[in-house]
Order: C-alpha cells, then structure tokens, then sequence
C-alpha cells in the first residue's frame, strides 16, 4: 500500500510511503521564479506514484503573517487542491498528524518533537533538521498508513526523485 503526504510550506515536500517495497521517496515542491508552484514539474516526476491515498495537511493564515504573504500562501495551496481534485486525497490538520507523530518527543518546538520522532522511527537514514518539509510530510504519510490500518515497519530506505 502507498500514502502520500504532503507538507505545503514554502519549504514543502512531498513523500510516498509504500509498505511493501519499504521506499521512503520523497520531492521538494518545485517553485518557480515568480514563487508560484511548478506543477508540470510535479506532474512529471510522481506520476508514477500516484496510487494509493494522498494526505495534504490543511493549512490556514496565522496571526503575524501580513496580508500579502497569507494571500500568496493561499494561492499556492488552492493550486495544491487543484491538482489533487481528480486524485484520492483527504486534508489532515496539523493537530490531527503531529498528536501520532509526537508521541514520546519531547522538545520546545513542533519542528524539535517531528525531528526527534523521526531520528527514532528511521536510525539509518540522517536527513538535516532544515529539511523540516521532509519529516514533516513523511509524519503525514505515515499517520496516513497508520490510518488506513496498514502493519508495517519503520527505518524505511529515502530516495529523493
């Protein structure tokens, strides 16, 4: 089974999780020059993994954003739900992904806790803390398999598309 989860920040990422080959891959949201989204670029390189359920974390303006940086992050999230509309998807809450994810963690941030639960689920792998839309989206893919009832095992194997 596969779950794809992704992480919509502007230093977002996409991961496909799939239980029986054991492969963590994984894509950095392509954006072009003018900040938007490339989407042919995203077309390009998943297509071959689009199976499975993809699990999009709902997001939404917070206080201190001005208004132009909460407008553009608007735009590049409804082009994201755009171009899931003919895909299986469901929205995940931060909340919702990161009580499962964080179970166990300590630290001071939500970034500190994702890191330290993902370190412990994948000891062969080292991926960066700056890569926070890595983790993030794999926690995503994660609750998503977890979700669905699907039995697998963690330290999974990253390729990166």
């Amino acid at each position: 089974m596969k779950a794809i989860g992704i992480d919509s920040g502007k230093k977002g990422c996409i991961v496909t999780l799939d239980s029986e080959t054991h492969v963590a891959t994984w894509l950095d949201l392509p954006w072009r020059d003018d900040g938007v989204l490339h989407l042919g670029i995203l077309n390009a390189k998943l297509k071959p993994y689009w199976s499975g359920m993809i699990y999009l974390e709902k997001i939404h303006g917070r206080s201190g954003w001005g208004a132009t940086s909460v407008f553009n992050f608007g735009v590049n999230y409804g082009q994201l739900l755009c171009w899931l509309y003919d895909k299986p998807h469901t929205l995940i809450s931060p909340k919702k992904w990161q009580y499962l994810a964080h179970i166990g963690a300590s630290g001071n941030t939500p970034k500190d806790k994702s890191y330290q639960t993902f370190t412990r689920l994948n000891p062969s792998t080292h991926i960066p803390k700056k890569k926070d839309g890595l983790i993030d989206a794999f926690h995503i893919a994660r609750f998503g398999l977890l979700f669905s009832g699907e039995t697998f095992r963690d330290d999974w194997a990253f390729k990166e598309l």
